[in-house]
Order: structure tokens, then sequence, then C-alpha cells
């Protein structure tokens, strides 16, 4: 059975300190590393349930992202884009050329990205409530990007400091979206987040997410599994359906949740990745 305490590692990668968590195969299967990317305001620590249950067959690598946990580097021009970049030196400081991508929300974003720019060493994607963009739409787009995180969230950090209003955006956004949206785990990931990142690191986060730009997502041979909590919002859901319709190769899974499936509904999360991996693994009596 794989030991529950993943090694906690750095290493130099680009301009950054990467602090991260890796986990070897408690049975060596050759299959790839899998690669989890966490979500916006949050940590490698969202995968602490994943990484005891999934390392059973192959090596887990969970990297806190530039700005986010114990990562150091620069926060300036922060984007999808130069997050998938950072994946890559990551995977290449590592020595590792090849692996399975698993992302949720933010982190879903950034697998897709970088399965777009280098499909040859994505073997296979797990996208769990993962958007495209905040809008599909120009006219709503600009709208967003005209209000920008900077005006919305500065004043607010000034008035109320980080953790309070990290609780006044998670009330917000229940009333919005309903109470399950945000469970109670994904709440205190979320808060420690908000609380411990510094401020220019969340406006520049949130600010790439605003910019995100979803027409580099196309076609892909490379199976994928999109996982959605069954609170999760229409927009997600239409998403899902628009990741599964540009990849071809995709299957949808629905598990008790909200927008952080993983942290959710662990179990049903784990099983749904376990299955999906195993069915993707390479066949070792072909060459």
């Amino acid at each position: 059975m794989a030991s529950d305490a993943a090694q906690r590692r750095t290493i130099e990668a680009g301009d950054l300190t990467v602090a991260y968590r890796d986990a070897a195969a408690a049975t060596e299967t050759g299959a790839p590393p899998l690669l989890l990317l966490h979500g916006a305001v949050q940590t490698k620590a969202v995968w602490s349930a994943q990484i005891p249950a999934l390392s059973q067959f192959r090596r887990i690598v969970a990297p806190d992202f530039r700005g986010h946990g114990e990562t150091r580097g620069d926060v300036g021009g922060l984007s999808v884009e130069t997050l998938a970049e950072d994946g890559f030196r990551f995977l290449d400081a590592l020595g590792i050329d090849r692996v399975s991508l698993g992302g949720v929300s933010l982190g879903g974003m950034v697998a897709l990205e970088m399965a777009a720019r280098k499909p040859e060493r994505v073997e296979a994607l797990v996208l769990a409530d993962t958007p495209l963009a905040l809008s599909l739409h120009g006219p709503v787009r600009s709208i967003l990007e005209a209000l920008g995180p900077q005006r919305i969230l500065s004043p607010l950090f000034r008035l109320f400091g980080q953790r309070r209003t990290a609780r006044l955006g998670i009330a917000s956004v229940r009333a919005a979206f309903g109470n399950k949206w945000v469970g109670a785990d994904a709440e205190r990931h979320f808060i420690a987040g908000f609380a411990t990142m510094p401020p220019a690191a969340i406006l520049a986060t949130y600010e790439a997410i605003v910019a995100a730009d979803p027409a580099a997502i196309r076609a892909l041979d490379i199976p994928c599994l999109v996982i959605l909590g069954d609170d999760e919002v229409s927009l997600v859901v239409d998403h899902a359906a628009e990741i599964a319709r540009r990849i071809g190769r995709a299957e949808i899974v629905r598990v008790n949740g909200g927008h952080v499936a993983n942290l959710d509904a662990p179990e049903a999360f784990n099983e749904a990745v376990a299955a999906f991996l195993e069915r993707t693994e390479p066949d070792p009596t072909q060459s």
C-alpha cells in the first residue's frame, strides 16, 4: 500500500524554486507519472487525499504554482500560458518527458494549455471542474476585463483584510450559486490561500483567469476524463461539454460535490481517476 507521506521537496526550474510533493509508485507498472495541478489561491495540499490513493501504481507529483504556497518566484506577467510554461520547465528539471496531467479549476485550464502546446508529452488528461474561460462571449468578457480583479479586490483588501475578504467572497458565491458550490474543505483551503498569499499574487492569479483565452484548445488525440460536481455551476458544465467536443476522446463523470470535486468527494474522485488511468496505461506486450 502507498504511504500517505509523500516526500516534500523543492527544485529550481527556470526562475522558480518550485515546492512539490513527490510520491513514488507502490507498484511499478511503467505508467508515466501523474502531474496534479491545484486551483487558484490553493496549494498542493488540496491533493492530500489523492496522492496516497493514486500512487498505488504510478508516481504522483504535485507542485505549488508560481505565486502560490511555498513556490518562490516573480508573479509579474502571470497567465495560464506562463503557468503552462512553468509546468514544462518543472518536468524538465525532474527529468520527466511524458506525463498524465490532472488539474482542478485553474489547474485544469493549465493542463489543457500544456496539452495544446505539447501534446506529444501528455499521455492522458484529467480535468476537474474546469472552465475554458470566465466567458466565451466577447461583450461579457470585455466587461469582466474592464472591471478587473485590481479594481475589485484591492479596495476590499484595504478595507477588510485578506482573510475577511475571502469569507465575504465565499458568502457571495454561495448566495449566487448555492451553499454546496463551495464545500467545507474547499472553503478552508481558499481562506488559507487568501490569508497567506501576497496580495500581488492573488490579483495576478485572478487577472490570469479573466484573461484566459480558450481559442488555443484544439482537437487533441488524447484520452480525457472530465469530472464535475453535481452542484457545479452551469457555465462550467457547459464548458465541460465544449471541452469534450473539442478533444473528442473525452468522457464526463459526475460526483457528489461542488467546484472542487477532489475535496468534496475524494473517494468517488479517486475511483474515477484510477479506473480511467488504468484504461490508458500502455500495454507492456506492445513495443
